[in-house]
């Protein structure tokens, strides 16, 4: 009998032990975060911003422009960010030199929020360049590779996001159709790349 329970004591234990392991491995779930690609964002009013966000990959109504569920809104050339003097959310950004990639954490300070005086993301100079009449193709937007926007929520969370293409499409910009402002696809279209951190952390790869 002594036999009998020593054996049982054992395997309740192995039982306990595989348990509490998988519950480790459950808890400690680790999860890769992947790029979302989002295709010609519509950003042509005139008048009223395009909202978009984050969190559902989704364009929000502009009807909910004074709520918190839009994260960053576009309107030409003009991008903007629920905080500050743009909205009622937390939202801030900045502009970092590197690869989309290649960052795999948020920085830590330098934030800026919508102001009277300066938007938290500058365009010119900022994401993109102007080519004017000096270069080949004239009078085109184009974003500037190796530039990363960094930004918060509009309740705080982090994502990172990088700018592909301001015209419609995603076309080829060293083409002579692109070239000729004839047959030049609609500008105010967004293609953009972006990762989301849900859990609130300001890790860009992974998350629990």
């Amino acid at each position: 009998m002594k036999y009998v329970f020593n054996l049982n004591v054992a395997l309740l234990f192995f039982a306990f032990v595989l348990i509490t392991s998988c519950d480790d491995d459950d808890e400690n779930e680790v999860t890769k975060l992947e790029a979302t690609a989002t295709v010609d964002l519509d950003a042509v009013s005139t008048s009223k911003f395009t909202l978009f966000n984050f969190e559902n990959n989704a364009v929000v109504a502009n009807t909910d422009s004074i709520s918190t569920k839009w994260d960053i809104g576009f309107r030409g050339t003009t991008i903007i960010l629920n905080g500050g003097t743009s909205g009622p959310g937390l939202a801030s950004g900045q502009i970092v030199s590197g690869i989309f990639d290649e960052l795999l954490e948020a920085p830590a300070t330098e934030y800026a929020s919508d102001s009277q005086s300066a938007k938290a993301i500058t365009g010119s100079g900022g994401w993109y360049t102007y080519t004017g009449t000096t270069a080949v193709p004239n009078h085109a937007i184009l974003p500037i590779a190796g530039k990363v926007l960094v930004l918060k929520t509009a309740d705080g969370k982090y994502v990172k996001m990088e700018i592909i293409s301001y015209y419609k499409g995603n076309p080829d910009t060293t083409t002579s159709t692109f070239a000729d402002l004839n047959t030049r696809p609609a500008s105010r279209y967004y293609t953009f790349n972006f990762i989301y951190q849900p859990d609130g952390t300001t890790n860009f790869e992974t998350t629990r």
